[in-house]
């Protein structure tokens, strides 16, 4: 092939380079590797099936990136297309507030040179030579550019796995579109983006121009029609179940007591320590401050303590949760380890009466040779 004859787009599609050129350096990995493939291979498709476009396209790189910095950098005549969230139609757009819509937003943005050779092969066939100075892109100029931007987000729907696990693009949202990106922080509130720039050249080389993608992350799964979006949703969903996995240091205490410091002093080994008959049955369990917050649950301050019983379940020990804080054991035990319910007031009757819970004889504490045998302690139901 001569070297001034301008390559196929089966050879660029290859990786073939010009005569001359030096070898490209590799892509190094980024935050989106699929979709960065996805963008570059949808992009040579849609410009082979368009006559006299000549696209080919360079490097490509995926950055995430906070709200502040994600519309930065931009040509100041750039054409940016508003993208509704994946698998949203027009109606369930219109069911979501202003608000929630503003944080899962996508752009798909156009260079300004590319936008002209658009509207170049739209009226006269061909990208006619190097780009113009860029200008603000008009109502007609999205119209047309319109048709390029939809059929990339389709190669890109074929493209992307299901279970890809990145960022993907929603569909173009008609008759949308914002000229420059200055008022784009207005518009867009998700935290943080994924930005994926893509190089491509037009008319075989002629031009020099790029593609966008910028995408929310992090802003959850798209709540119900009516409801507010949470814009921390997947950080706290993540959080949380980090913090379930982790272990916690619970401890199980009988109730304090107080002898001579004389005495404490001559102990050895051997030695009883007499319990308080009913210390089996004021068991407190100590932990940290459980940081649930969540609505329709209790939350426990550091510090507190939830009251328990000791007894035996399978042939271990075990302790039952009989009060929580501020609760006393009392309240909805109906034998001797609370097998009505912990820790809380008997049901009301109709006509605004309270059972009140038979009292019964509390069971015969263990001696104290026996605690070392869980098969001596008394059984605790498995249902508790």
């Amino acid at each position: 092939m001569p070297a001034d004859q301008p390559l196929s787009t089966l050879r660029r599609m290859a990786g073939a380079r010009p005569a001359g050129d030096a070898a490209a350096p590799p892509q190094p990995r980024g935050e989106a590797p699929a979709l960065e493939r996805a963008l570059s291979t949808a992009a040579l498709r849609v410009g082979d099936a368009m006559s006299g476009l000549g696209l080919g396209t360079g490097a490509r790189t995926a950055r995430r990136l906070s709200a502040a910095e994600a519309f930065a950098g931009f040509d100041a005549q750039v054409l940016c297309l508003l993208l509704d969230p994946p698998g949203l139609d027009a109606a369930a757009v219109r069911a979501h507030s202003p608000e929630t819509m503003a944080a899962l937003t996508g752009l798909i943005v156009l260079d300004p040179g590319l936008v002209d050779a658009l509207v170049e092969v739209q009226t006269i066939g061909r990208v006619d030579g190097p780009a113009r100075p860029p200008r603000r892109p008009t109502r007609i100029d999205a119209a047309l550019a319109q048709p390029f931007a939809r059929a990339i987000l389709e190669q890109l729907g074929r493209l992307l796995p299901p279970d890809t696990g990145e960022p993907c693009p929603g569909g173009l949202r008609p008759g949308s579109f914002v000229a420059g990106p200055d008022t784009l922080a207005l518009i867009l509130t998700a935290p943080h983006y994924l930005r994926v720039d893509l190089t491509i050249d037009l008319g075989n080389g002629a031009r020099q121009a790029s593609l966008s993608l910028v995408l929310p992350v992090d802003g959850g799964a798209v709540p119900e029609a009516g409801k507010t979006l949470d814009p921390e949703a997947e950080w706290k969903c993540g959080m949380r179940a980090a913090a379930m996995d982790s272990p916690v240091l619970l401890q199980a205490m009988l109730p304090s007591m107080r002898i001579p410091l004389s005495r404490l002093l001559g102990m050895k080994v051997g030695d009883l320590i007499p319990l308080d008959p009913q210390a089996l049955t004021r068991i407190t369990l100590h932990g940290g401050a459980s940081g649930l917050t969540m609505a329709g649950r209790k939350r426990l301050p550091r510090g507190a303590a939830l009251t328990a019983r000791l007894g035996q379940l399978n042939g271990t020990r075990a302790v039952k949760i009989a009060a929580l804080p501020g609760e006393t054991a009392e309240a909805g035990v109906e034998d001797g380890f609370g097998a009505g319910r912990p820790g809380g007031a008997e049901a009301a009757l109709p006509g605004g009466a309270e059972r009140v819970p038979a009292k019964r004889d509390l069971p015969d504490l263990p001696a104290l040779d026996d605690l070392a045998d869980p098969a001596k302690l008394a059984d605790l139901p498995e249902h508790a």
